[in-house]
């Protein structure tokens, strides 16, 4: 784990501390919104102090004098005191049910007194056996019971953003060496999954042990695991295992099919095979005595008589009959997006002006831009009221000015969806922005009837013309709220309200599956990075990939087109 991600899990669990006997809550709110800038953070904090000290700390948006102190600290010692000494105070048990998703600090403290557990494991058993407690209802302990489950899988697998550098890093310096003909990272990774256990990496060459001994040597790598002569498995310095495996170059592309998966895509792949009178493994396929080597993917499908299937599509979620009549989708590409509609600027939580937003958009070559700041419900993040948002607009119709020609300004708001399913900001407000999204930043443990309903409320406002990262879940952290997604796709249709697929690397919400269930029925899609930094904005390749394993083209994505959405 690197400094930026250490700290921030510092700093979010000495938050919920603080949040324990109603500490100050200007410390909470400081320490809290420290965790979420470094969290985010595109460059080391401690590469930033290396060349410019604390001075260099201060200067991060978020990030306040005795924060930065507190950075320092850690960097030159390891430790924070002021932290150890106040965790101290708190039993072990208690810290990890604060870290449990959906407990929350007041809650916390009343399971520990209440229940005194051991551990986690103890705590769910008591909440099973507690049918009559007068203080948490049924639903309420298996929300617990539930949330006690998602903890303790946390962290078993990466997040797709993490993976997808270090696989390219790692190709990378395996294409410098001349001798290497292929190099591929495959299986969840190749797929565009939205979390992976770990890099799986072939390759094909006349020299492997030279290879093996290259790539085991190279100074990303921290500890050897094996190392034989076509095989080596490697603990990356960030943490993850690496496994490379030198193929035959002639079976290289049966190899990289088969390696690629899933395994349920496999399986349908042979079973088809077999009703032709062939039989496909790693090394090829066979017909009668004959075995068909293939050295490119593209000839594994044409030689069942398919259309090829992009590694996207292969989940076993029909696309063996599709390629069969030749009726998959031509997907959705990053180049077809023409314009990002969810950047939050320094006026919330982001760091950029509006200009220096309108200045990337131009860069990226888009079209439009939307400037996307959060509601005052949200005060954690800055959330501006409806006085703000008219100064706001003023800065914006300046700066519309300055870039005439080149690039659309929408002015825009990620308005909070309350409990109620009412909006955070008044009806004459709303109606004087170019697009609204609404989205539910709190009260996530709804019962799946509610949740609906709030949900269908906010989509069926007037002024509203997408739903913001619509599960709520978290990877890693929170799970997807429950509601009857049947029944909010087919309000979207009837509304026209579109559906984001959040690019935030902790988010890629909507999540795939929903993408393609949603599509069948008709549903439109935004894809959106939410940046709040510059380097967010290059998020837009990850909402491209849910959208493409979601199956979805250029016409199910608004945001490929300049006449997007209409008011």
């Amino acid at each position: 784990m690197d400094t930026n991600k250490k700290l921030a899990k510092i700093f979010y669990e000495y938050s919920e501390v603080l949040s324990l006997g109603n500490g100050d809550r200007f410390k909470i709110v400081a320490y809290e919104r420290a965790s979420q800038v470094l969290a985010n953070l595109g460059e080391s904090v401690k590469t930033i102090y290396d060349k410019e000290g604390i001075g260099g700390l201060k200067k991060i948006e978020g990030v306040g004098e005795g924060i930065s102190e507190k950075i320092e600290e850690y960097i030159k010692t390891g430790r924070i005191a002021e932290i150890e000494k106040g965790r101290k105070k708190i039993s072990n048990v208690l810290l990890d049910v604060l870290n449990v998703p959906g407990i929350g600090p007041k809650n916390a403290e009343k399971l520990v007194n209440k229940f005194s557990p051991k551990n986690l494991d103890d705590l769910a058993r008591k909440l099973k056996a507690a049918n009559n407690d007068k203080y948490f209802k049924q639903k309420t302990r298996e929300n617990f019971i539930r949330g006690i489950g998602v903890y303790k899988g946390l962290g078993s697998r990466m997040l797709l953003t993490e993976a997808m550098p270090i696989a390219e890093s790692i190709v990378s310096e395996i294409e410098k060496m001349s001798f290497v003909d292929k190099v591929d990272f495959v299986g969840s990774l190749r797929r565009w999954k939205e979390t992976i256990g770990d890099i799986d990496l072939i390759a094909s060459t006349k020299n492997p042990e030279k290879l093996i001994e290259n790539f085991s040597s190279l100074s990303e790598v921290e500890k050897i695991i094996t190392k034989g002569k076509t095989k080596s498995t490697v603990i990356h310095n960030a943490g993850c295992q690496i496994d490379l495996e030198v193929l035959p170059a002639d079976e290289y592309g049966s190899l990289l099919q088969h390696f690629t998966g899933s395994k349920d895509h496999n399986i349908d792949l042979r079973t088809y095979a077999q009703t032709k009178g062939m039989s496909i493994s790693e090394h090829g396929i066979k017909k009668g005595k004959r075995l068909i080597k293939c050295t490119r993917e593209q000839e594994v499908y044409a030689t069942l008589g398919m259309q090829y299937i992009e590694p996207e599509l292969r989940e076993d979620r029909g696309e063996i009959d599709a390629a069969l009549a030749h009726k998959l989708p031509k997907l959705v590409e990053v180049k077809q997006m023409k314009g990002d509609f969810h950047v939050h600027s320094n006026w919330s939580d982001g760091v950029m002006t509006i200009d220096e937003i309108t200045a990337a958009a131009v860069k990226m070559g888009y079209s439009f831009i939307a400037i996307s700041d959060h509601t005052k419900a949200l005060g954690i993040a800055g959330g501006l009221d409806e006085r703000k948002f008219n100064k706001r607009e003023r800065e914006i119709i300046k700066a519309r000015k300055k870039v005439e020609g080149k690039v659309k300004i929408l002015s825009s708001a990620e308005v909070d969806i309350r409990k109620d399913g009412d909006l955070d900001l008044n009806d004459e407000t709303l109606k004087k922005f170019d697009i609204v999204t609404a989205s539910i930043h709190s009260s996530f443990l709804m019962s799946k009837d509610k949740m609906t309903k709030r949900l269908l409320r906010a989509i069926e406002h007037k002024d509203v013309n997408i739903i913001g990262h619509p599960t709520g879940r978290l990877l890693n952290k929170r799970e997807s709220y429950e509601a009857d997604w049947d029944k909010i796709f087919n309000a979207c249709i009837k509304n026209k309200v579109a559906l984001e697929i959040n690019s935030f690397p902790i988010r890629l919400d909507l999540k795939d599956s929903l993408v393609f269930e949603a599509r069948k029925k008709g549903v439109k899609f935004v894809i959106s990075t939410d940046a709040h930094r510059p380097e967010h904005l290059n998020n837009m390749i990850y909402g491209v990939s849910v959208a493409r394993r979601g199956w979805c083209n250029a016409e199910n994505i608004l945001n490929t087109s300049n006449n997007y959405i209409q008011r």
